[in-house]
């Protein structure tokens, strides 16, 4: 993508998406549970794989004869396949760049959506930018992204990045701006080779993470690591007749640090659950945000639950709050992951009215897996 959660607001996911009533587990049986789009599949194996770069930035005011560098550029599903995500580590002159995407298909309106998220911005994840301004195309061929940008003077632009002559052992690269229906100009091109798996170097070993905000380094070295997951759900709420069911976390920062990664499995009695959420610092807030992705909606990742939620770390527990509609009234779902040690941690979800009492929803127990 271009230079330039809440989190885990029901780890279950069982919430669905904001705006639409809990659905009660008994609903959905696990061979009718929503699949992949065969767009994002399509999309995943023509670019799933670790990718060796060799950028060529074209000549500009600030590198009169150019530049050339190198990257390491990593394609892979999310869990269950509804997301994809794009690792991506650039070395430039004075900053290197750390870039996270993640896109996925919109079943209500028939399209790919995205979000960035890297180190040169100071919100971290381009949420906004997310909504309104990113187009993208694949035609199983050429990937496309058009992004509209808008200057603090007003001036727009537009971004346009294109992924061509595919093939399993390389891609070529290539982005260009200009003004909206002019001329565009080429600002790099990149060559990319395909590697063996794991002979990249992982971006957040090779960073240490050091770059990132100190809150979201404390919360990540709290919960990184893979956890095997036991769920107790209350009668009542997600699940009328209560129940047990078992499941998998992992917790791992993206590239450079600078977002902190949840993904999960949840077998529950009568549904199947992958979901991802993201966690990241905003420095124009100075407050943690998050955003959740998974298979219950139209879309697999929803902007409601970056809107609606707040998150806190304060160095030993993890609390976020999200606000929703149902039926009518204004609900909150409340999540605390407590007693967290090196090799457990206990998850508690709670739902209600707003301003009113809570009922336990879920109760999940962590173990680090060896």
């Amino acid at each position: 993508m271009k230079n330039v959660s809440s989190a885990a607001l029901l780890s279950l996911a069982l919430l669905v998406v904001c705006g639409a009533p809990i659905t009660p587990l008994k609903a959905q049986s696990l061979t009718s549970a929503p699949q992949p789009s065969p767009e994002i599949a399509s999309l995943a194996k023509a670019l799933t794989g670790e990718w060796s770069l060799s950028v060529k930035f074209e000549p500009s005011a600030s590198a009169p004869n150019g530049l050339t560098n190198k990257g390491e550029e990593t394609w892979r599903r999310g869990p269950g396949g509804f997301t994809l995500l794009e690792e991506e580590h650039l070395r430039m002159p004075e900053n290197g760049l750390f870039l996270l995407g993640i896109l996925w298909w919109n079943t209500a309106t028939n399209n790919l959506r995205a979000m960035e998220c890297q180190n040169l911005l100071r919100y971290t994840c381009d949420v906004k930018g997310a909504q309104n301004d990113i187009t993208m195309n694949w035609d199983g061929k050429q990937f496309v992204i058009d992004e509209m940008e808008t200057a603090k003077s007003g001036k727009k632009s537009v971004w346009h990045e294109v992924w061509s002559d595919i093939t399993p052992h390389s891609f070529t690269q290539t982005g260009e701006y200009g003004e909206p229906g002019g001329p565009r100009k080429r600002l790099f091109t990149i060559h990319a080779t395909r590697v063996a798996n794991s002979q990249i170097k992982n971006d957040q070993s090779q960073s240490n993470d050091a770059g990132s905000a100190p809150e979201l380094q404390s919360l990540a070295m709290a919960l990184k690591g893979n956890w095997s997951t036991t769920y107790e759900f209350a009668p009542g709420g997600i699940s009328p007749t209560g129940g047990t069911g078992t499941g998998e976390e992992n917790w791992r920062t993206g590239p450079g640090g600078y977002v902190l990664m949840e993904e999960e499995h949840v077998r529950a009695p009568s549904e199947e659950t992958f979901l991802i959420a993201f966690h990241w610092w905003d420095k124009t807030t100075n407050s943690l945000r998050g955003m959740l992705c998974n298979n219950s909606g139209p879309a697999a990742c929803d902007f409601n639950t970056y809107s609606n939620s707040s998150l806190n770390w304060d160095g030993k527990q993890l609390t976020i709050d999200m606000e929703f509609p149902q039926n009518g009234k204004k609900m909150i779902w409340h999540e605390v992951w407590s007693g967290i040690t090196a090799t457990s941690f206990t998850q508690i979800g709670e739902m209600g009215e707003v301003g009113g009492p809570l009922k336990r929803a879920v109760t999940i127990h962590g173990t680090k897996a060896r």
